[in-house]
């Protein structure tokens, strides 16, 4: 990295110096005011958080020079920051302008930097280059249909054919393109950009399909590819894909209206072609950009909040966008019954069983099941009793009450049956269930919170399958809430009591409220979560206030070996009066420890404390009667002893007594109350000393096997914040969060999801623990809970189709 990162060229391509017609000028102009405003928010609010994880990195440093490192690249950041945002608007403004150059004359990674000399690439750029693709691929997948149509209108103002993601102007490869170069002028070294890129995805990535959506929107309606739609491909009765064969290669969408590529330039029912001077032309009639209607102050595009309606995955007005969703879930769901139906055929052979859904009674409409479900729903569960004990209730207990009460539904008493397709719903929900139940303590307040949600989850399930397939389906976020923070809050023996109180309002107002409005798990989440980022933001300042607090032992552990080794090296070899070899091994050993603490080992007042321990050492090897030192040095000298040792928890008289012992050893007087030599002797070694307990807790010499310290070295490379599963007297796990350890007391701090001090730990003893096998590393886990539980639903139901287990795609 440079020392002085260099500015953009001055001749850096923009819209007014390119030749573009006004019309496509104007629209470029209109994306890059929006485009400014909105990146601009985002890059703030990046090196906002990026300053903020660099001081936390800093403060997490277990040595002093990586400490230094993160300090000094947040010192950058404040000193360089002013230069970012301009360096990125001026390569976005490039990007724009050179749509209708050829691919090599366009911006490209490096472009605007200064320098032309050829070197080896390293590692540092390789790790870059892999990072920023794996960001925009990400980007890419979550929004393909809205930048493929991006891309098409991109491409009718170019005169060219279709742009794909790479190449467009603002897509994820330019913006992660741009952010790259722009933060040179940061001075970062490789590690710090790093994490200044995965802060940029972070803030960007979640506000990108909107900002994109607004975009298309914005071109829509000023007249380019006002008609482009997306037409699903729709899988036919008796196709191999319906027949249970492997589906297709998936096709690139297809524009509707017979969109198609004539001269580079995408026209609709022969309304677009190329105008004079290559401008695009048919644009609908479109006005000009301020008076379009579209957008807000200074025309530009509206964004996902000024009302634009189409702020989903299509422009305005396509229905296209909701038929897609409805039917990728309806697919997803179909497979997932033929994978059930499978394993139900695989047991029916096992256990001899030849039942077929549907063939036990009469089935009943889905509106019937869900109007008995609202029944059940408002009704006291009875409680499941197995060998005489109460036990936990499962979806298959509520289907047989379900099968109870849709008995006054069937006439002539005939027994009722369920539709296939509502039966393969339920079953799929209790599997869920049931893997939910195994990460959450039985007969525990969340297993009681679970079973209260299972029928109005069974009545979602049954209303919307994208239950099953969207993750972001807001009554699968409501379940995951509880899940997850059953699972891990409310695991403790001391569980916070005002969390439960929160969590049983939640659930308790679903079950009461729930009737078919999917709104409802959108405003009690809300209620949920925001109580959780209050708990949050309490557990971070407990866990800093015991960091904080183990630090300082650290700190005293190093204060008071340094004191100790002084104090030793002065009373080496000499031979000196008990009281006073006891005083300054134990109690000055404590003031000096106190002063490196306070003012540190090369300070004056450190230098002052030997000064004063040398002459003590110089007066208690003094002959009877030869004091080396003047009545009013000996008074200067038994104020500052007294001071000194007040400071240490002396009370007043007994430093008293100490110092005039020290500083006139000879004096007897009998009028002194004071306590003797011996008894001040014995007072001294019976004092507890200033971090004495971490000194003693470091002599304790153990020995480890070879298993255990390749443990031990593994703990000391792993990162604060690390997850630990330890095994409880009574067979139970429970999490810890390792918050951090010392290397020179060996001390380890654990804290809870509260961020409470839980247990006392030593490097060498979780070693031991983990090599049998009462500790262990906890993994870090992809996706959610409930996202974890049903990709175990799925590859179950995989193994017994003979399917290799995957993840199951969710949108």
């Amino acid at each position: 990295m440079p020392a002085s990162a260099q500015p953009p060229a001055a001749s850096a391509p923009t819209l007014a110096s390119r030749p573009l017609p006004d019309r496509v000028r104007s629209l470029l102009g209109g994306i890059l005011e929006y485009a400014s405003d909105e990146l601009e928010r985002v890059l703030v609010s990046t090196l906002n958080e990026f300053e903020q994880q660099l001081f936390k990195y800093a403060e997490q440093a277990r040595s002093n020079l990586v400490q230094t490192r993160w300090l000094e690249a947040q010192r950058l950041v404040k000193r360089t920051r002013p230069d970012l945002v301009p360096r990125f608007l001026i390569l976005l403004e490039a990007e724009l302008a050179c749509i209708r150059d050829t691919t090599g004359q366009r911006l490209a990674p490096g472009a605007l930097r200064t320098g032309g000399e050829l070197s080896l690439v390293e590692n540092v750029e390789l790790d870059e280059a892999t990072v920023l693709t794996e960001i925009s691929g990400r980007a890419e997948v979550r929004n393909s249909l809205p930048l493929y149509l991006l891309g098409q209108r991109f491409g009718v103002l170019a005169g060219k054919p279709a742009f794909d993601a790479e190449n467009l102007p603002i897509g994820p490869q330019a913006l992660c393109r741009m952010i790259r170069q722009a933060s040179e002028c940061l001075e970062l070294g490789g590690e710090h950009r790093l994490l200044l890129f995965r802060t940029f995805e972070r803030h960007l990535m979640p506000l990108y399909g909107s900002f994109v959506e607004s975009v298309n929107t914005y071109l829509a309606r000023n007249g380019v590819l006002p008609n482009l739609q997306y037409v699903p491909v729709r899988v036919r009765p008796g196709s191999p894909a319906a027949a249970g064969a492997p589906p297709a290669t998936p096709r690139r969408p297809a524009a509707k209206a017979g969109a198609e590529d004539a001269g580079g330039v995408i026209g609709l029912g022969g309304a677009a072609a190329a105008g004079p001077g290559g401008s695009p032309a048919g644009y609908g009639g479109g006005g000009a950009y301020r008076g379009s209607g579209v957008g807000g102050a200074g025309g530009r595009p509206a964004s996902a909040g000024d009302g634009v309606p189409g702020g989903g995955a299509m422009p305005a007005g396509s229905p296209a966008a909701g038929a897609a969703g409805s039917d990728a879930a309806g697919d997803a769901f179909q497979q997932m019954r033929q994978l059930l139906a499978g394993r139900r055929q695989l047991l029916g052979k096992l256990t001899g069983s030849r039942t077929v859904p549907g063939d036990a009674g009469i089935p009943v409409a889905t509106d019937l099941v869900q109007q008995a479900l609202g029944v059940l729903q408002h009704k006291a569960p009875a409680t499941v009793v197995v060998d005489g004990k109460p036990a936990p209730r499962t979806v298959n207990h509520l289907k047989q009450d379900l099968l109870a009460q849709l008995r006054q539904a069937v006439p002539d008493g005939k027994a009722p049956a369920l539709a296939e397709e509502d039966g393969d719903a339920i079953d799929l929900v209790g599997m869920l269930f049931d893997h939910l139940m195994k990460d959450v303590r039985p007969n525990s307040p969340a297993a009681l919170l679970l079973s209260k949600l299972q029928v109005p989850l069974l009545r979602v399930a049954l209303q919307d399958k994208a239950f099953f397939t969207r993750q972001q389906h807001p009554a699968r976020q409501m379940l995951n809430a509880i899940a997850e923070t059953g699972a891990y809050w409310l695991g403790e023996d001391d569980a916070d009591k005002q969390l439960i109180g929160k969590m049983q309002t939640v659930v308790d107002r679903t079950v009461r409220e729930f009737d078919g409005n999917l709104d409802l798990f959108n405003n009690l989440l809300e209620d949920l979560s925001a109580h959780l980022q209050t708990i949050s933001r309490k557990a971070e300042v407990a866990e800093k206030r015991h960091v904080e607090a183990a630090r300082g032992k650290e700190r005293l552990a190093l204060a008071r070996e340094r004191a100790a080794s002084s104090v030793e090296a002065l009373l080496k070899k000499q031979n000196l009066p008990r009281f006073t070899h006891t005083l300054l091994s134990q109690a000055w050993t404590d003031v000096m420890a106190l002063t490196a603490l306070r003012h540190g080992e090369d300070s004056e007042a450190w230098t002052q404390q030997l000064e004063i321990a040398e002459r003590l050492i110089s007066v208690a090897k003094a002959p009877p009667g030869q004091s080396p030192v003047s009545a009013t040095e000996a008074a200067s000298l038994r104020q500052e002893i007294e001071t000194s040792l007040s400071q240490v928890g002396y009370h007043n008289e007994e430093a008293a007594a100490i110092a005039q012992r020290l500083v006139e050893p000879q004096t007897n007087t009998e009028d002194d109350n004071a306590a003797s030599r011996t008894e001040l002797t014995m007072r001294l070694k019976a004092r507890a000393r200033l971090g004495e307990e971490l000194q003693q807790a470091r002599k304790k010499k153990v020995t480890l096997s070879a298993e255990e310290q390749a443990r031990l070295d593994q703990i000391k490379h792993l990162p604060f914040g690390t997850w630990f599963e330890f095994r409880t007297s009574h067979g139970e796990k429970v999490r810890r969060r390792l918050s951090w350890f010392s290397t020179v007391t060996g001390h380890v701090l654990f804290v809870n999801h509260r961020g409470q001090k839980v247990g006392e730990h030593t490097l060498e003893g979780l070693a031991k623990a983990m090599v049998k096998g009462e500790v262990r590393v906890v993994e870090e886990e992809k996706g959610t809970l409930i996202d974890r539980a049903w990709n175990a639903v799925m590859n179950a139901l995989r193994s017994f189709a003979g399917q290799t287990p995957a993840e199951v795609p969710a949108r």
